[in-house]
């Protein structure tokens, strides 16, 4: 039994870390392929993303599993490539006519019928999305080191402890 619970101790954190590899790249080397990321729906990466990088930055208040924390930073190298093939082989608008290119022309905009803010995540233009991921890394950085704990704070004065104790 000391075997099979030594093995399933180094083959979980391996296929924890190995999953969005091998399930992600398949996908954008389907896209490659084929020239095209038709089909593909932009916000997985997004929603991906968003999550790999908020793990990422909880890490060092939760110290979790590290082979997590590995598993986040995998995700968030492959995203990025998927992203970046999605990108690179949408359909342009000439190619299928007019707003047939367009993430979501045509569909209903969310159950309510409101658009998206800024159509976020929509952009014709590559340049906004790695913006917004550049914005959201940048932004969770200056809160990590504002909101972060300090280990080298100076211990509170004497006199301030003796004033707590009388209360």
């Amino acid at each position: 039994m000391g075997f099979f619970a030594t093995l399933t101790g180094y083959a979980a954190p391996m296929f924890l870390i190995m999953s969005p590899i091998v399930t992600y790249t398949d996908q954008a080397m389907s896209m490659y392929r084929v020239k095209s990321s038709a089909g593909f729906s932009l916000d997985i990466p997004l929603i991906m993303l968003v999550a790999s990088i908020c793990r990422v930055f909880y890490f060092p208040g939760a110290r979790y599993d590290t082979a997590l924390l590995i598993q986040s930073f995998c995700n968030i190298l492959v995203q990025l490539v998927l992203l970046k093939v999605a990108l690179d082989y949408r359909p342009s608008s000439s190619s299928k006519g007019g707003d047939a290119a367009i993430p979501f022309a045509g569909a209903q905009d969310g159950l309510s019928g409101v658009r998206r803010p800024y159509n976020f995540w929509q952009w014709r233009s590559p340049k906004p999305y790695w913006h917004f991921l550049l914005y959201l890394s940048v932004v969770l950085t200056v809160f990590e080191l504002i909101l972060s704990p300090r280990s080298d704070a100076a211990p509170p004065a004497a006199g301030s402890q003796r004033a707590f104790a009388i209360l």
